[in-house]
């Protein structure tokens, strides 16, 4: 037979303790009812002291065994002979003061045998069945010697030991598979647990939250990208939902009523955190046992549309740069040489500048579209908005030669913070009061640009407008305002919005346009919630 795994412990200390309780029950029986008098006449009527005696020492070796067995001294091994030791001469003991194999008393052997051999695995049961037999027979042959038995029952002998041999290798095989499947079920436990590890660390590391919670919100699992979403909240009762984001909860709440419905849902941000949105997916096969929650922050799902849109752009502008620039240089350098002729007539040398004005038009088109694919990752970093938009504003002014009144700023509170790119931040600032002087203003007036912005008590984000006095956006496009190559005049390029969105959302913030009820465009910077 091939070696056993090994088994726990635990369980072979365990059916060692069991096995000597039974033990001493039937001792403790047999000593009952021969000392009280009360049972068969066939227990011990051959040899009353010897069978009283033994049957004490027995309930005494039962004590002494089952207390080892407690203790776990000696070792597992030695204390299966020391019982092997005990069961097999007194159960003969107490048989052949029964008068023999014919009183019945030695079918004890059978289940002290079997458990014998299921505590130690290999051939240790043969063994014992093989002494215990030879013990039987040669009490029964010395019954015969000294007069106690008339009879020897040699068959009944013989049949009791064959009984004992098929116990032992009945016991050997149940044993063998007792111990093979307890080690299948150990190494099986073993690889789910492997596996549950793995899956937590799994979890934990998606950039996705994860929740699970059951029907009343208690929570059973959550990641840490579930709980920074959440703002890494501190209740009383962090197991709730409804305590850790009840937003979260009314939501979920809600989808209840509608299990069925798999579209994702939409939170809007506020104080209790970034805009979010959630997936709702029933767990349970026959019932259901609770509801998985994917929780994803919607400023970085466009942060990574975004990537995936500049990837797009990077490569298209690459594969056009050469094939447009080279060609268009070309042209715009020979309509520039033809103006310079001399013997060209008027109306040539005035289709000699629509070249160049179209070329160096469709040059600036390149330009941005090269700028926004070569726009790199942000490096946001505090800002106090007070100070940095005077400076902007000086800067603009200056560059513009703008009055002073031109340009006016109202930040409230005046130690507002945000958190974003300088130059991002520069670059769309820009952007917006330029299209403030261009298209912002009423005819034969000054143009007049107001920078208002500060935080918001009640939803917690920052915002900063760019608001003009002009007659605002057209109607017609004010749907498609931050789609690239959409734009109301002639000699723009539709691309300023766009670009001035794109750096927006890859910050974590957002750009939206507000036309105003007493006339004009209000275009608002929302910077994102800063971290904890």
């Amino acid at each position: 037979m091939p070696a056993l795994p090994t088994s726990r412990p635990e369980l072979n200390w365990r059916s060692l303790r069991a096995f000597s309780f039974y033990r001493l029950f039937i001792a403790g029986l047999l000593l009952t009812v021969e000392w009280l008098g009360t049972g068969p006449i066939v227990l011990g009527h051959a040899l009353p002291e010897v069978f009283l005696v033994a049957a004490g020492i027995y309930v005494i070796a039962a004590l002494l065994l089952g207390f080892c067995g407690r203790l776990r001294q000696p070792a597992f091994e030695t204390q299966v002979g020391l019982q092997a030791a005990a069961d097999i001469p007194l159960i003969t003991a107490l048989t052949y003061a029964s008068g023999g194999i014919a009183s019945g008393l030695g079918m004890l052997m059978i289940p002290a045998i079997a458990g014998l051999s299921l505590q130690m695995p290999g051939r240790w049961g043969l063994l014992f069945a093989a002494l215990a037999a030879l013990s039987l027979l040669g009490a029964q042959i010395q019954g015969i010697v000294i007069g106690v038995f008339d009879d020897g029952a040699f068959t009944q002998t013989g049949l009791l030991g064959a009984g004992l041999f098929a116990t032992a290798l009945l016991a050997m095989g149940l044993s063998w598979r007792a111990r093979e499947s307890e080690a299948l079920a150990i190494r099986h436990s073993i690889d789910l647990a492997n596996m549950a590890e793995l899956n937590a660390h799994i979890i934990d590391r998606m950039q996705a939250g994860v929740i699970v919670v059951n029907d009343e919100g208690h929570i059973h699992l959550i990641n840490e990208a579930a709980w920074n979403l959440v703002g890494n909240p501190d209740p009383e009762n962090p197991s709730s939902l409804a305590n850790l984001s009840p937003r979260l909860f009314a939501a979920l709440q809600e989808w209840l009523r509608e299990p069925g419905n798999g579209k994702p849902v939409t939170l809007p941000g506020n104080s209790q955190g970034p805009e979010l949105r959630v997936r709702f997916t029933r767990l349970g096969v026959d019932r259901a046992v609770g509801t998985l929650l994917f929780v994803e922050d919607t400023a970085e799902l466009r942060r990574q549309m975004q990537s995936a849109k500049m990837a797009s752009v990077g490569r298209l502008t690459a594969s056009i740069t050469h094939e447009i620039r080279n060609p268009l240089g070309a042209i715009s350098h020979a309509a520039q040489l033809l103006a310079e002729s001399e013997s060209l007539a008027p109306p040539d040398r005035r289709l000699s500048g629509i070249i160049q004005t179209q070329s160096q038009r469709m040059n600036a088109v390149i330009q941005s579209v090269l700028n926004l694919s070569r726009k790199q990752e942000p490096r946001r970093e505090e800002i106090r908005l007070l100070p940095w938009i005077t400076a902007f504003a000086r800067e603009f002014q200056g560059h513009r030669n703008l009055e002073m009144d031109q340009v006016a700023i109202r930040i409230t509170p005046a130690d507002t913070r945000v958190y974003f790119d300088p130059d991002h931040l520069h670059q769309i600032l820009w952007n917006l009061c330029d299209n403030a002087l261009i298209y912002g203003k009423a005819p034969d007036a000054r143009a007049r640009i107001e920078l208002r912005g500060g935080a918001h008590p009640a939803g917690g984000h920052t915002s900063l407008d760019v608001l003009d006095s002009g007659p605002g956006v057209n109607p017609g496009i004010a749907g498609q305002l931050f789609e690239p190559f959409v734009t109301s005049s002639s000699s723009g390029t539709g691309l300023g919005l766009y670009i001035s969105r794109e750096l927006c959302e890859n910050n974590g913030g957002s750009l939206e346009y507000l036309p105003l009820p007493s006339g004009g465009s209000c275009f608002r910077i929302l910077f994102p919630v800063p971290e904890p």
